[in-house]
């Protein structure tokens, strides 16, 4: 039997997938992009007062947007209440991809990403809205990926941990709230927090942190996730 905490906390078709595609990420967008600075829920990636204002999400969509690299140029972005907007497509004219919580589309070569508002009074997860909908335009604005393919979502997921966005949205994947009625289940995205927790460990491995400061602002669960891949990574490195 292996060692207590020496597994990783995936399957192995999940861990599988995982290292696979992130060295596809690699090999797409190179090694500066995997060691850019990962981004933390603290005062100096995202300075000032958050009130929930249309202009606060706008502004927080914003640095993501400047961390990705993405040219302001090429997006436009949107705020909506209830459903994602329906786009309709004449002549196949739109390429889109939308969740719960977002939209992105491409209309007339712009990237359009639109952000329900029931997000907005939470930072965090605008943050993590906003991830997910950028990373999209990384990987479907110049054909990188498609929207049809089966993995295209759990893709934009893992590609949020490569461009150093991870925080924010294995954070957000499962959370608790408490309201009027009780306690409330919330889930965001398509990979789950035990794929989270390997993901961020293997970009921490390859990039070669073994203890990075960033992994202390992870929640209690997939911080757990976290540390078993670690210590998994520890008894069996990882040859590539």
């Amino acid at each position: 039997m292996p060692l207590f905490g020496a597994r990783p906390p995936v399957e192995d078709r999940e861990r599988q997938w995982i290292e696979k595609m992130l060295g596809w990420c690699v090999e797409r967008f190179g090694r500066a992009a995997l060691e850019a600075e990962v981004l933390t829920p603290t005062p100096s990636f995202f300075p000032g007062s958050y009130r929930g204002t249309p202009d606060d999400v706008l502004g927080v969509v914003d640095l993501v947007r400047a961390h990705l690299r993405i040219d302001p140029a090429e997006i436009a972005v949107a705020m909506y209440d209830g459903r994602p907007p329906v786009q309709p497509g004449p002549g196949g004219g739109v390429v889109g991809s939308k969740s719960v919580a977002g939209h992105y589309s491409i209309r007339e070569g712009l990237g359009v990403i639109a952000i329900g508002t029931d997000n907005a009074s939470d930072p965090r997860r605008v943050v993590a809205v906003a991830a997910h909908e950028l990373c999209h335009h990384k990987l479907l604005y110049r054909g990188l990926s498609s929207s049809a393919e089966g993995d295209h979502e759990p893709l934009t997921d893992l590609a949020t941990v490569f461009f150093g966005l991870g925080i924010f949205t294995a954070n957000a994947a499962f959370t608790f709230s408490q309201g009027r009625g009780g306690w409330q289940r919330q889930q965001l995205g398509y990979i789950n927090q035990p794929m989270f927790g390997y993901a961020l460990a293997r970009v921490a491995w390859m990039r070669g942190e073994r203890d990075p400061a960033w992994a202390r602002y992870l929640d209690t669960n997939p911080r757990g996730y976290y540390k078993q891949a670690m210590r998994y990574f520890e008894k069996e490195p990882p040859t590539a």
